[in-house]
């Protein structure tokens, strides 16, 4: 028997890479039994997985595709019904391998908190040819359900929720087979590293943005009001250094965008520091962040490396990942944010000063329930054996 993980995608998005490391841990199976569709391979091999997993290159583009695909298009004006050719040439070449005695892991975390995607697809395909699939360490949102994943909800044989307002959710819609365990990255440990220089210096505030929460524009949102307010009090008001830590290395979606908008309004002030994170790996990011004295972040795999090592942490939350996260680890709403619909200015700011006013209480409260909180993951293991 084989696991194949069709939309790992690649570990540009470092937490690609932690669902994918941490499910090789889980599984406890050889190199041979875990099949992995990578879209970059060259990334993938820098961050080591090659050396536990059997990496597949995901198809490329043909020119005659393309320009089938366009002349489709002025045709097909349905979106989804567009995607389906694209997945099709994609996906089919290594759907085609997975056998009745297989299973397809779903990965993705939040896959289906947006537009009908490729979880459906490769779902439907393997569903039809009665071949047993799991959505692996999920969280769907009421606002993010459409039929087609209601469909689709019911044909996995196993759904693996990260936190327990998604089980709610989909015990409520009437689905059935719903496991609820931590998200699979709790398990991995910190890899040591070559700390920046600001951790010798001081206390650091280590800062996670992504653009799903901000905006390239400039920082006229309210976001990158609350943005700077929250920079100018730390500078102003405290001597904690910080440290910006991008996550995602993804074309338009690369944190390092946002971050170096921040880096050039603030180019003069010398306890502002970027990572150089694109070297580094999921588990040495989890170490660099674990040393800092409190974390804020965006990214919900970031996020999960603070509370995993009892870092205090505000989660700048935008769907209902952040919410049931926070929930089940017992963290109080004073520590969220929802980065995409704030009302003033100030909330961030907020939520840095009650962090920070209860940071050993907080820290405390992890080092409590992280290790208790953390075995649950290892369950996922006796689901899969069950099925």
């Amino acid at each position: 028997m084989k696991y194949y993980l069709p939309i790992h995608i690649n570990g540009g998005n470092r937490g690609c890479e932690a669902i994918t490391k941490a499910t090789m841990d889980i599984l406890g199976c050889t190199k041979e039994q875990l099949v992995v569709y990578s879209s970059n391979i060259e990334i993938d091999r820098s961050l080591g997985l090659e050396q536990r997993v059997t990496l597949v290159a995901r198809k490329q583009f043909s020119f005659l595709f393309k320009v089938i695909r366009k002349i489709r298009n002025v045709f097909v004006k349905e979106q989804y019904s567009r995607n389906l050719f694209t997945y099709n040439y994609l996906y089919n070449p290594f759907l085609r391998k997975i056998t009745k005695y297989d299973i397809m892991l779903s990965t993705g975390g939040d896959m289906m908190c947006y537009a009908d995607n490729e979880v459906i697809y490769t779902n439907e395909y393997l569903y039809d040819r009665r071949i047993r699939t799991v959505l692996w360490g999920c969280s769907i949102g009421e606002e993010n359900l459409t039929f087609r994943k209601l469909e689709t909800l019911k044909h996995f044989s196993a759904i693996y929720a990260r936190e327990s307002l998604t089980k709610e959710l989909l015990l409520k819609k009437g689905l059935k087979n719903i496991f609820l365990f931590p998200d699979p990255a709790f398990i991995l440990k910190a890899e040591a590293c070559k700390l920046p220089s600001c951790f010798a210096s001081g206390k650091v505030v280590g800062i996670n943005i992504s653009n799903f929460v901000s905006s390239e524009d400039g920082f006229n949102t309210l976001f990158g009001k609350n943005l700077i307010k929250l920079i100018d009090y730390i500078i102003e008001n405290t001597s904690y250094h910080i440290l910006l830590v991008p996550h995602v290395f993804w074309g338009a979606q690369d944190d390092r965008i946002i971050c170096n908008l921040v880096k050039d309004r603030y180019i003069s002030e010398k306890r502002i520091s970027l990572l150089d994170a694109d070297c580094l790996n999921y588990c040495q990011l989890r170490y660099v962040i674990s040393n800092c004295t409190i974390f804020m972040g965006a990214r919900t795999h970031a996020v999960i490396s603070a509370y995993s090592t009892c870092v205090p942490t505000v989660a700048i939350g935008y769907s209902i990942k952040s919410r049931g996260i926070a929930k089940d680890l017992q963290l109080p709403e004073t520590t969220l944010v929802d980065g995409v619909h704030l009302i003033n200015d100030q909330q961030l700011l907020n939520a840095f000063q009650y962090v920070n006013d209860h940071k050993l209480e907080i820290r405390k409260h992890l080092e409590n329930i992280i290790s208790e909180y953390t075995s649950q993951v290892w369950e996922a293991k006796k689901m899969l054996d069950s099925l």
